[in-house]
């Protein structure tokens, strides 16, 4: 069986706009997106592998917002997104 590596987007790696823990929150959402358009998350299972808060989670995605990598979020409720990949 073979597996299916994701592939994060090298541009991202290599932009220096973006800081450090915003470059690993995409990666989080491109991999959990991968092949969709629209994923959902929340502040908890960022919280497994980046110390972020809700503040801190929105000014990131805001930021890829901005930058053209997303194309729109949305808080539906404390701490969850709904999010649109470009």
């Amino acid at each position: 069986m073979m597996l299916n590596k994701f592939k994060i987007p090298q541009e991202i790696w290599e932009d220096k706009r973006i800081p450090k823990e915003t470059k690993y929150i995409y990666s989080y959402i491109y991999t959990k997106g991968f092949d969709r358009i629209i994923t959902d998350i929340n502040i908890g299972e960022i919280q497994q592998t980046i110390k972020i808060k809700n503040k801190g989670l929105k000014r990131s995605l805001e930021i890829l917002k901005q930058l053209k990598y997303l194309k729109y979020f949305q808080e539906y409720s404390n701490g969850m997104y709904t999010i649109t990949l470009n």
